[in-house]
């Protein structure tokens, strides 16, 4: 008795196709309108004058935007037909909703990174253990850029799916456009201690030689968020603080100002002129007391 129902179900679905061909036609030039608007809008990107950042933003979003269209439309266009169904598919959307749970709080994750907005491409976020750039959001996945701990690509590519996003908080470690606050922390050995006042002023006048080529504009950026976003964010200029939080492991935190894509370079150069200045200006102990990027000291 179920198999002759089964067929019965069968059959009249396919002999409702036949009098629903004009509405399958439209259907599929509409996901070929969508290839082709999503391959012009490529091609003509590459011939932009942009950078490869901002060609992937347009490039996503624009994707995302057609395909989304063409489904609400073929939705529209199928929607006498579905509501035909609607009874007999009730039992089977159930299903489906129980058996796939997952996929669908992707699709919700999805409009909440729509809606929302945390991100978007070309942010550095960390979520979860990840850490990375994004490159990709669709509506099922965001895909990362992997960047190690000082912000270098490691040329490794990460994905999670976005539903995670309803029940994970997520880091953006980029939220205020060019210019982000990065914090550099300089561990001192046990040797130093008795050297903070001249580490710290070491610490500061590198950091200043570092930044001094954008920082007025950095300073302005930050005074301009602030303003539009109603929020009281820092004012971008450098400053220092000694974390103790650890005993017996002191660590000298220089915040700056800087563009997102700069801060490894920075973070590098405000070590190394910390420590030639102290090597320079304080010779009492010896340089195998200079601690190197892990807190150890360096042998020579």
């Amino acid at each position: 008795m179920s198999d002759l129902h089964r067929s019965l179900s069968l059959e009249q679905v396919f002999n409702a196709i036949p009098g629903q061909w004009e509405k399958v036609i439209v259907s599929l030039l509409l996901v070929c309108l969508a290839l082709l608007a999503s391959h012009l809008w490529a091609r003509y990107l590459a011939r932009g004058e942009m950078s490869p950042q901002k060609r992937r933003l347009h490039l996503v979003w624009a994707r995302n935007i057609i395909w989304f269209a063409v489904l609400l439309v073929i939705a529209a266009v199928w929607a006498s037909t579905i509501a035909g169904f609607a009874l007999s598919l009730a039992a089977v959307a159930g299903a489906l909703l129980i058996v796939s749970k997952e996929l669908v709080m992707c699709v919700h994750g999805y409009l909440y990174a729509t809606v929302v907005s945390p991100y978007k491409v070309g942010d550095a976020i960390e979520f979860g253990e990840l850490r990375g750039r994004v490159i990709d959001i669709d509506m099922f996945a965001t895909s990362l850029a992997e960047l190690d701990e000082s912000g270098q690509q490691t040329g490794k590519v990460a994905e999670f799916p976005n539903g995670l996003l309803l029940t994970t908080p997520v880091k953006n470690v980029t939220p205020n456009g060019a210019f982000a606050l990065h914090h550099i922390r300089i561990p001192v050995p046990e040797a130093r201690v008795g050297h903070l006042d001249l580490i710290e002023a070491a610490a500061l006048q590198a950091a200043e030689r570092s930044t001094a080529a954008w920082r007025d504009e950095a300073m302005a950026h930050f005074r301009k968020v602030s303003e539009e976003s109603f929020i009281a964010l820092p004012s971008g200029r450098t400053k220092v603080a000694w974390d103790f939080s650890e005993p017996g492991h002191l660590v000298l935190v220089v915040r700056v100002a800087c563009p997102s894509l700069e801060r490894h370079a920075v973070e590098q150069a405000v070590f190394k002129d910390t420590w030639r200045a102290l090597v320079d200006q304080a010779p009492l102990v010896g340089h195998a007391d200079v601690a190197g990027p892990s807190g150890r000291p360096s042998s020579a």
